[in-house]
C-alpha cells in the first residue's frame, strides 16, 4: 500500500539508480513524462514507479503506474511476465482510489511472490480518464446495437466509441515502451490483461482484438449489461458480445479466462448475463478451466470486494 511518493524527477537520459540510504530508485528523462519513483522499506526492494501524463498520439494521455517485485534488476537479471491493469489508480493509491479504497494489489502481490505461491510479475497500473465508459464499452460489440437505442446513463444515443484507440494506445504505445524500459517477457504467455466492471470488459475485448498479444484475461464483475442493468442496450447485450466473439479469433487453446460476480449492489444484476455468457462459451467448446466462471455469494460491486478475492485472481494470471 503505498503512501506519499517518495521522489520526483524530471525526465533526463538516465538509467535506474539505488541510494542506499533511502532504498529510492531514480529514474530521469524518458519520453513518457514525469517519473515519481518510490520503494518500499530498503529490505524489500519492490518499487513503485509512476509515469505521470503519460502521452499517446490516440487517446488522453493518463498516469501510469508500475509496481516492480523484489528483487528487480534494471539490467542483467531476470524478465518478468506482465500483467496490465485498468483503473490503475485504484490498484496501490487509497488516495487515489475510487471512494478512497484501493486493491492492495502491491500488497497482495508482494505476500504471494514472498511465499512462493505465484511466480513474480511486474503490475502495470493504466490510470483512467474521463472517457473512461468510451474506452472501456468493446466498441465493435456494441456497434452491433443501434447507436440510437436510448440510455439513462448514455443519453438519447450511443457516444462516441474509443476502445479501439485506448487499445492501440495499449499495445503500440504502452507495451512497446514498458518492454524496452523494463525487464519483460514479451510473448504472448507472459502477457496478461485485467480489469473490473468497464475494465473487465475491455479486458476481454483486448484478448478478442489482440489474440497474439494476450493470452490470458481476468474480467472482474465484468459489466455485462454494457450500460444501466434495466435498460434498452442490456437486453441485447449479450446477443451483441456472442456475435462479436464468435467472430473474434478467442481460442481455448492459446487463450484463459476469469469471470467473476458477486451478488449485492450492482453486481445483484449479473448472474443471468453470467449464466448466459458461460452457456455460449461451453457450446464453443470452452472448458471450465479455459473459461472460469466464478460467483462470489454476498459481495458486492467494489473495490474492497475486488481486494478481498485479488490473490484468486493473481494466481489465475500467474499460474504455470
Amino acid at each position: 500500500m503505498m503512501n506519499s511518493l517518495s521522489a520526483l524527477l524530471l525526465l533526463g537520459a538516465c538509467e535506474l539508480s539505488n541510494s542506499p540510504e533511502t532504498g529510492i530508485v531514480q529514474k530521469s528523462e524518458s519520453e513518457s513524462g514525469t517519473v515519481n519513483v518510490q520503494t518500499l522499506p530498503s529490505r524489500s526492494q519492490a518499487q513503485l514507479v509512476e509515469h505521470v501524463s503519460f502521452n499517446s498520439e490516440f487517446v488522453e494521455a493518463r498516469n501510469i503506474s508500475i509496481w516492480l517485485p523484489e528483487g528487480y534488476l534494471p539490467s542483467g537479471g531476470e524478465d518478468y511476465p506482465v500483467i496490465y491493469a485498468h483503473d490503475g489508480q485504484n490498484m496501490f493509491h487509497a488516495g487515489h482510489a475510487y471512494g478512497g479504497v484501493e486493491w492492495g494489489a502491491d500488497e497482495t502481490a508482494q505476500r504471494m511472490m514472498a511465499e512462493g505461491l505465484v511466480r513474480p510479475a511486474i503490475i502495470v497500473g493504466i490510470w483512467n480518464t474521463s472517457d473512461r465508459w468510451q474506452e472501456y464499452a468493446p466498441q465493435k460489440a456494441l456497434q452491433l446495437i443501434p447507436q440510437d437505442t436510448p440510455s439513462d446513463w448514455l443519453g438519447p444515443v450511443i457516444p462516441e466509441l474509443k476502445a479501439d484507440a485506448y487499445l492501440r494506445f495499449i499495445v503500440e504505445e504502452l507495451k512497446p515502451f514498458i518492454d524496452a524500459t523494463y525487464q519483460t517477457r514479451t510473448g504472448p504467455q507472459d502477457t496478461f490483461i485485467m480489469g473490473s466492471s468497464m475494465g473487465g470488459l475491455i479486458s476481454l475485448y483486448a484478448m478478442a482484438e489482440y489474440p497474439d498479444t494476450f493470452s490470458r484475461a481476468a474480467a472482474v464483475s465484468i459489466h455485462w449489461p454494457l450500460t444501466e442493468p434495466d435498460g434498452a442496450i442490456a437486453q441485447q447485450a449479450d446477443a451483441a458480445m456472442q456475435t462479436y466473439l464468435a467472430a473474434s479469433a478467442l481460442d481455448p487453446e492459446k487463450h484463459t479466462i476469469w469471470f467473476d460476480h458477486g451478488t449485492e449492489t450492482l453486481d445483484a444484476a449479473y448472474p443471468p448475463h453470467a449464466d448466459a455468457m458461460e452457456a455460449w462459451f461451453r457450446a464453443q467448446g470452452w472448458a471450465p478451466d479455459q473459461a472460469v466462471f466464478r460467483a462470489f455469494p454476498g459481495t458486492d460491486h467494489s473495490e474492497a470486494a475486488w481486494a478481498d478475492r485479488f490473490d484468486q485472481i493473481l494466481t489465475f494470471l500467474l499460474e504455470e
